[in-house]
């Protein structure tokens, strides 16, 4: 059988603000002790999760997703905001949403990156968008149901800071015991000609 990959699309955070994530996890962890949390350096806010790719054809969505990223410029985005998916009385991801100037670049790069990927023959799992970064995901034992509906309400102005997306990484997937471990497999520079927020 053909060798594969997991492979999904994203940009990474700085270091900054992975400190400042880091330092909120700390925080909240305590009202969610069955939480599996992200580590910083694996920060990530996903543009697309395509699944599993024969290797073979990872050049191929690696050169789609650089072509569909060229024309953009840098842009300005915020981490800001403690939510949860499904929502926060029955929490399973607990995450910060993404704002700032930069949100209707963001959304248009998306749409590019997943209509090329969708060319080269890889649409995404999921096409719809609500950018945010995965801060750890919860699987409460039955009986021990966690509610973070105050913890979301009490850090709903929290923000992480702005900084500058410059760069979209297709990255591969590889569950450990420990939990996934992501590796760059390509980077696409942001450096074209449509307008974008800088700092």
């Amino acid at each position: 059988m053909a060798s594969t990959s997991r492979i999904f699309v994203a940009f990474t955070i700085p270091d900054v603000q992975r400190t400042r994530l880091g330092r909120l996890q700390g925080l909240i962890a305590p009202e969610m002790p069955n939480a599996r949390w992200v580590t910083p350096e694996m920060f990530h806010v996903t543009l697309a999760f395509l699944g599993d790719i024969p290797d073979t054809d990872l050049n191929v969505v690696c050169r789609a997703v650089a072509e569909a990223s060229k024309g953009f410029k840098p842009f300005t985005v915020n981490l800001q905001s403690l939510g949860a998916f499904p929502d926060p009385a029955r929490p399973r991801v607990a995450w910060v949403g993404v704002t700032g100037p930069g949100l209707d670049v963001l959304a248009d790069l998306q749409q590019s990156v997943v209509r090329a990927v969708g060319e080269a023959g890889y649409p995404p799992d999921d096409e719809r968008f609500s950018p945010h970064l995965t801060l750890g995901r919860l699987k409460p034992k039955k009986g021990d149901e966690v509610d973070i509906t105050k913890l979301v309400a009490h850090y709903r102005t929290w923000s992480a800071g702005n900084f500058t997306v410059s760069q979209v990484v297709t990255f591969s997937s590889t569950l450990t015991p420990e939990g996934p471990a992501y590796m760059a497999m390509s980077r696409a520079p942001l450096r074209g000609e449509k307008p974008g927020s800088t700092p």
